[in-house]
Protein backbone atom coordinates (compact mmCIF):
# COMPACT_ATOMS: atom_id res chain seq x y z
CA UNK A 1 0.00 0.00 0.00
CA UNK A 2 1.56 3.23 -0.87
CA UNK A 3 1.94 5.60 1.94
CA UNK A 4 3.57 9.12 2.64
CA UNK A 5 4.63 7.84 5.76
CA UNK A 6 6.86 5.44 4.60
CA UNK A 7 10.32 6.13 4.29
CA UNK A 8 11.89 5.00 1.07
CA UNK A 9 15.87 3.46 1.46
CA UNK A 10 18.11 1.66 -1.37
CA UNK A 11 19.74 -1.21 -0.79
CA UNK A 12 22.89 0.01 -0.58
CA UNK A 13 21.51 1.68 2.91
CA UNK A 14 20.01 -1.31 4.15
CA UNK A 15 23.36 -3.22 3.74
CA UNK A 16 24.84 -0.19 5.83
CA UNK A 17 21.97 -0.44 8.64
CA UNK A 18 22.39 -5.14 8.38
CA UNK A 19 26.50 -4.27 8.66
CA UNK A 20 26.07 -2.28 11.71
CA UNK A 21 23.71 -4.76 13.62
CA UNK A 22 25.12 -7.99 12.67
CA UNK A 23 28.74 -7.02 11.83
CA UNK A 24 31.05 -6.31 8.62
CA UNK A 25 30.62 -9.61 7.45
CA UNK A 26 26.78 -9.98 7.21
CA UNK A 27 26.22 -9.32 3.17
CA UNK A 28 23.11 -8.25 1.95
CA UNK A 29 22.04 -10.93 -1.32
CA UNK A 30 18.36 -9.88 -0.95
CA UNK A 31 16.50 -7.04 -0.69
CA UNK A 32 12.85 -6.49 -1.32
CA UNK A 33 10.14 -3.73 0.14
CA UNK A 34 7.31 -5.38 1.83
CA UNK A 35 4.11 -3.69 0.78
CA UNK A 36 1.15 -4.63 2.28
CA UNK A 37 1.59 -2.64 5.50
CA UNK A 38 -0.31 0.89 5.70
CA UNK A 39 2.42 3.23 7.81
CA UNK A 40 5.99 2.29 8.36
CA UNK A 41 7.59 0.74 5.78
CA UNK A 42 9.01 -2.57 5.96
CA UNK A 43 11.86 -4.23 3.75
CA UNK A 44 12.79 -8.08 3.60
CA UNK A 45 16.50 -8.19 3.87
CA UNK A 46 18.03 -11.65 3.21
CA UNK A 47 21.82 -12.18 3.99
CA UNK A 48 24.51 -14.85 1.80
CA UNK A 49 24.38 -16.65 4.58
CA UNK A 50 20.93 -17.95 4.66
CA UNK A 51 19.34 -15.41 7.63
CA UNK A 52 16.68 -13.38 6.41
CA UNK A 53 14.83 -10.45 8.23
CA UNK A 54 12.21 -7.61 7.95
CA UNK A 55 13.92 -3.96 8.89
CA UNK A 56 11.49 -1.66 9.87
CA UNK A 57 11.60 1.88 9.34
CA UNK A 58 9.83 5.18 11.45
CA UNK A 59 8.55 7.59 8.79
CA UNK A 60 10.02 10.56 8.16
CA UNK A 61 10.55 13.15 10.02
CA UNK A 62 8.54 16.02 8.13
CA UNK A 63 5.27 13.67 7.26
CA UNK A 64 2.64 14.60 9.41
CA UNK A 65 1.28 11.52 11.37
CA UNK A 66 -1.75 11.38 13.87
CA UNK A 67 -1.35 12.63 17.58
CA UNK A 68 -1.83 9.00 18.70
CA UNK A 69 1.14 7.47 15.68
CA UNK A 70 3.89 10.07 17.11
CA UNK A 71 6.83 8.12 18.31
CA UNK A 72 4.88 4.39 17.98
CA UNK A 73 7.68 2.30 16.90
CA UNK A 74 8.74 2.39 20.77
CA UNK A 75 4.89 0.38 21.18
CA UNK A 76 5.82 -1.97 18.70
CA UNK A 77 9.65 -3.02 20.15
CA UNK A 78 8.01 -2.65 23.97
CA UNK A 79 4.97 -5.29 23.29
CA UNK A 80 6.98 -7.47 21.67
CA UNK A 81 9.59 -7.86 24.53
CA UNK A 82 6.62 -7.59 27.02
CA UNK A 83 4.81 -10.91 24.88
CA UNK A 84 7.94 -12.79 24.39
CA UNK A 85 8.86 -12.50 28.37
CA UNK A 86 5.65 -13.57 29.70
CA UNK A 87 3.41 -15.35 26.78
CA UNK A 88 3.71 -18.08 24.69
CA UNK A 89 2.23 -16.22 21.51
CA UNK A 90 4.77 -16.56 18.84
CA UNK A 91 6.30 -12.88 18.12
CA UNK A 92 9.41 -12.54 15.97
CA UNK A 93 12.58 -11.20 17.89
CA UNK A 94 13.69 -8.14 17.42
CA UNK A 95 17.60 -7.79 17.25
CA UNK A 96 18.04 -4.23 16.89
CA UNK A 97 16.22 -1.33 17.89
CA UNK A 98 18.28 2.07 16.56
CA UNK A 99 16.73 5.61 17.38
CA UNK A 100 19.77 7.23 17.20
CA UNK A 101 19.71 8.79 14.20
CA UNK A 102 23.75 8.09 13.28
CA UNK A 103 23.01 5.69 10.06
CA UNK A 104 19.70 6.89 9.46
CA UNK A 105 17.79 9.87 10.27
CA UNK A 106 14.68 8.40 11.71
CA UNK A 107 14.74 5.28 14.13
CA UNK A 108 14.01 1.82 12.53
CA UNK A 109 14.23 -2.16 13.86
CA UNK A 110 15.12 -5.52 12.27
CA UNK A 111 13.48 -8.48 13.46
CA UNK A 112 12.60 -11.99 12.28
CA UNK A 113 11.37 -12.53 8.96
CA UNK A 114 8.18 -15.04 9.77
CA UNK A 115 7.68 -18.35 7.62
CA UNK A 116 4.71 -19.04 6.06
CA UNK A 117 2.23 -16.82 4.61
CA UNK A 118 -0.94 -14.10 5.93
CA UNK A 119 -4.02 -15.22 7.19
CA UNK A 120 -5.58 -13.13 5.40
CA UNK A 121 -4.09 -15.22 2.07
CA UNK A 122 -4.77 -18.22 3.09
CA UNK A 123 -7.75 -18.51 4.66
CA UNK A 124 -10.53 -18.19 1.66
CA UNK A 125 -8.43 -21.83 0.78
CA UNK A 126 -8.87 -22.95 4.18
CA UNK A 127 -11.15 -26.52 5.03
CA UNK A 128 -13.81 -25.16 7.78
CA UNK A 129 -12.44 -27.22 10.27
CA UNK A 130 -8.53 -26.01 9.68
CA UNK A 131 -10.37 -22.55 10.10
CA UNK A 132 -12.01 -23.30 13.02
CA UNK A 133 -8.62 -24.65 14.59
CA UNK A 134 -6.68 -21.64 13.31
CA UNK A 135 -9.84 -19.35 15.16
CA UNK A 136 -9.52 -21.35 18.53
CA UNK A 137 -5.22 -20.82 18.38
CA UNK A 138 -6.31 -17.06 17.81
CA UNK A 139 -9.02 -16.54 20.71
CA UNK A 140 -5.84 -18.33 22.67
CA UNK A 141 -2.81 -16.27 22.08
CA UNK A 142 -5.27 -13.16 22.35
CA UNK A 143 -6.57 -14.20 25.92
CA UNK A 144 -2.55 -14.70 26.70
CA UNK A 145 -1.67 -11.03 25.58
CA UNK A 146 -5.16 -9.63 27.04
CA UNK A 147 -4.10 -10.64 30.54
CA UNK A 148 -0.57 -9.05 30.71
CA UNK A 149 -1.65 -5.53 33.20
CA UNK A 150 -0.32 -2.34 33.23
CA UNK A 151 -0.95 0.38 36.17
CA UNK A 152 -2.19 3.21 33.86
CA UNK A 153 -4.32 3.45 30.61
CA UNK A 154 -3.23 4.66 27.79
CA UNK A 155 -0.86 3.91 24.45
CA UNK A 156 2.61 2.31 25.15
CA UNK A 157 4.55 5.25 23.57
CA UNK A 158 6.12 6.91 25.47
CA UNK A 159 4.88 10.03 25.51
CA UNK A 160 1.25 9.00 24.97
CA UNK A 161 -1.00 10.61 28.35
CA UNK A 162 -1.41 7.78 30.86
CA UNK A 163 -4.71 8.16 33.06
CA UNK A 164 -5.87 6.55 36.13
CA UNK A 165 -9.25 6.30 34.85
CA UNK A 166 -10.46 4.69 31.39
CA UNK A 167 -13.03 6.81 30.50
CA UNK A 168 -10.80 9.44 30.78
CA UNK A 169 -7.80 7.76 28.77
CA UNK A 170 -10.43 7.42 25.78
CA UNK A 171 -11.99 10.83 25.56
CA UNK A 172 -8.56 11.89 25.64
CA UNK A 173 -7.88 9.64 22.71
CA UNK A 174 -11.13 10.66 20.90
CA UNK A 175 -10.08 14.22 21.69
CA UNK A 176 -6.67 13.57 20.06
CA UNK A 177 -8.30 12.20 16.79
CA UNK A 178 -11.07 15.04 16.37
CA UNK A 179 -8.15 17.33 16.14
CA UNK A 180 -6.38 15.65 14.00
CA UNK A 181 -9.29 15.90 11.90
CA UNK A 182 -9.64 19.35 12.32
CA UNK A 183 -6.04 20.53 12.12
CA UNK A 184 -6.50 18.85 8.26
CA UNK A 185 -10.43 19.85 7.50
CA UNK A 186 -11.56 16.35 7.30
CA UNK A 187 -15.61 16.53 6.97
CA UNK A 188 -17.26 14.47 9.41
CA UNK A 189 -21.05 13.31 9.18
CA UNK A 190 -21.86 15.15 12.52
CA UNK A 191 -20.18 18.32 13.53
CA UNK A 192 -17.32 17.99 15.50
CA UNK A 193 -18.60 19.40 18.70
CA UNK A 194 -22.12 17.06 18.37
CA UNK A 195 -20.41 14.02 17.60
CA UNK A 196 -17.98 14.23 20.64
CA UNK A 197 -21.06 15.08 22.78
CA UNK A 198 -22.61 11.87 21.66
CA UNK A 199 -19.72 10.05 22.80
CA UNK A 200 -19.58 11.95 25.88
CA UNK A 201 -22.93 10.91 26.83
CA UNK A 202 -22.50 7.48 26.22
CA UNK A 203 -19.53 7.11 28.49
CA UNK A 204 -20.25 6.27 31.62
CA UNK A 205 -19.98 3.02 30.24
CA UNK A 206 -16.33 2.97 30.71
CA UNK A 207 -16.54 3.01 34.11
CA UNK A 208 -16.87 -0.55 34.28
CA UNK A 209 -13.18 -0.76 33.27
CA UNK A 210 -11.39 -0.54 36.25
CA UNK A 211 -7.33 -2.60 34.82
CA UNK A 212 -5.26 -1.64 31.94
CA UNK A 213 -5.10 -4.69 29.88
CA UNK A 214 -2.69 -4.93 27.17
CA UNK A 215 -4.52 -4.42 23.80
CA UNK A 216 -3.16 -5.46 20.44
CA UNK A 217 -5.63 -3.53 18.82
CA UNK A 218 -4.96 -4.55 15.16
CA UNK A 219 -4.79 -8.34 15.12
CA UNK A 220 -7.14 -8.69 11.90
CA UNK A 221 -5.81 -12.00 9.79
CA UNK A 222 -3.54 -9.77 7.93
CA UNK A 223 -1.13 -9.77 11.24
CA UNK A 224 -1.33 -13.50 11.59
CA UNK A 225 1.05 -15.93 9.74
CA UNK A 226 0.40 -19.36 9.70
CA UNK A 227 2.38 -22.39 8.12
CA UNK A 228 -0.07 -23.45 4.98
CA UNK A 229 1.22 -27.08 5.17
CA UNK A 230 0.15 -27.47 9.00
CA UNK A 231 -2.28 -24.88 9.46
CA UNK A 232 -0.31 -23.53 12.91
CA UNK A 233 0.57 -20.20 13.66
CA UNK A 234 3.76 -18.86 12.90
CA UNK A 235 3.90 -15.67 14.07
CA UNK A 236 1.82 -12.29 15.03
CA UNK A 237 3.12 -8.87 14.42
CA UNK A 238 2.17 -5.49 14.23
CA UNK A 239 2.03 -4.34 18.06
CA UNK A 240 2.83 -0.44 16.84
CA UNK A 241 -0.69 0.26 17.81
CA UNK A 242 -0.73 -1.77 21.34
CA UNK A 243 -2.04 0.37 24.70
CA UNK A 244 -3.07 -0.20 28.24
CA UNK A 245 -7.04 -0.43 27.47
CA UNK A 246 -10.44 -2.18 28.25
CA UNK A 247 -9.92 -6.10 25.65
CA UNK A 248 -13.35 -5.08 23.73
CA UNK A 249 -10.98 -2.96 21.55
CA UNK A 250 -9.86 -5.93 19.99
CA UNK A 251 -10.80 -6.38 16.60
CA UNK A 252 -12.49 -9.43 16.83
CA UNK A 253 -14.71 -8.24 18.71
CA UNK A 254 -15.65 -5.37 16.27
CA UNK A 255 -19.21 -6.90 14.56
CA UNK A 256 -20.50 -7.71 18.03
CA UNK A 257 -20.47 -11.39 17.49
CA UNK A 258 -17.56 -13.39 17.76
CA UNK A 259 -16.75 -16.58 15.76
CA UNK A 260 -17.20 -20.20 17.56
CA UNK A 261 -13.93 -21.27 16.92
CA UNK A 262 -12.60 -17.64 18.33
CA UNK A 263 -14.93 -18.04 21.64
CA UNK A 264 -13.70 -21.13 22.69
CA UNK A 265 -9.93 -20.34 22.39
CA UNK A 266 -10.56 -16.78 24.47
CA UNK A 267 -12.58 -18.57 26.99
CA UNK A 268 -14.27 -15.73 28.14
CA UNK A 269 -17.72 -13.78 26.81
CA UNK A 270 -17.25 -10.28 26.48
CA UNK A 271 -20.38 -8.69 24.67
CA UNK A 272 -22.88 -10.13 26.88
CA UNK A 273 -24.54 -6.96 28.70
CA UNK A 274 -25.31 -3.92 27.15
CA UNK A 275 -23.43 -1.60 28.85
CA UNK A 276 -20.15 -4.21 27.09
CA UNK A 277 -22.02 -4.01 23.92
CA UNK A 278 -22.20 0.34 23.93
CA UNK A 279 -18.42 0.20 25.11
CA UNK A 280 -17.65 -1.80 21.68
CA UNK A 281 -20.19 0.86 19.97
CA UNK A 282 -17.95 3.60 21.04
CA UNK A 283 -14.42 1.69 20.20
CA UNK A 284 -16.10 1.27 16.56
CA UNK A 285 -16.55 5.21 16.27
CA UNK A 286 -13.25 5.38 17.76
CA UNK A 287 -11.30 3.16 15.11
CA UNK A 288 -13.58 4.30 12.23
CA UNK A 289 -12.69 8.18 12.80
CA UNK A 290 -9.25 7.05 12.40
CA UNK A 291 -9.83 5.08 9.30
CA UNK A 292 -11.46 8.04 8.14
CA UNK A 293 -9.11 11.29 9.57
CA UNK A 294 -5.86 8.94 8.44
CA UNK A 295 -6.76 8.96 4.82
CA UNK A 296 -6.14 12.46 4.74
CA UNK A 297 -2.99 12.04 5.76
CA UNK A 298 -1.94 9.21 3.85
CA UNK A 299 -2.25 10.33 0.31
CA UNK A 300 -3.28 6.36 -0.26
CA UNK A 301 -3.57 6.39 -3.77
CA UNK A 302 -7.10 5.25 -3.52
CA UNK A 303 -9.99 5.81 -1.46
CA UNK A 304 -11.37 2.38 -0.56
CA UNK A 305 -10.68 2.84 2.87
CA UNK A 306 -12.01 6.32 3.17
CA UNK A 307 -15.78 4.87 1.57
CA UNK A 308 -15.59 1.68 4.02
CA UNK A 309 -14.77 3.60 6.82
CA UNK A 310 -17.68 5.88 6.49
CA UNK A 311 -20.24 3.89 5.62
CA UNK A 312 -19.33 1.90 9.39
CA UNK A 313 -19.21 5.02 10.78
CA UNK A 314 -22.62 5.89 9.89
CA UNK A 315 -23.34 2.63 11.04
CA UNK A 316 -22.18 2.72 14.70
CA UNK A 317 -23.06 6.25 14.57
CA UNK A 318 -26.64 4.96 14.09
CA UNK A 319 -26.22 2.08 17.02
CA UNK A 320 -24.95 4.76 19.59
CA UNK A 321 -28.33 6.96 18.82
CA UNK A 322 -30.26 3.79 19.05
CA UNK A 323 -28.92 3.37 22.82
Amino acid sequence: MHSVSKTVISRDTAGTLIAAAFGPQAALSEFQELTDGFFNAAYLVGLASGERYVLKIAPPATVRVLRYEQNIMHAEVAAIGLIQRTTTVPVPTIYCFDESRRLLDVPYFIMDYLPGISLHTARPGLAPQDQLAIDTAIGGYLREINTQTGTTFGYLTPTAPQHSSWKVAFLQMVDAVLADGADIGVRLPLAYERLRKAIVQAADALDEVATPQLVHWDLWDGNIFIDPATGTITGIIDFERALWADPLMEFQFRTLETAPGFQQGYGRTMLATPNQRLRRVLYNIYLYLIMIIECAYREFATNDQEIWARGQLDQALAALAAE
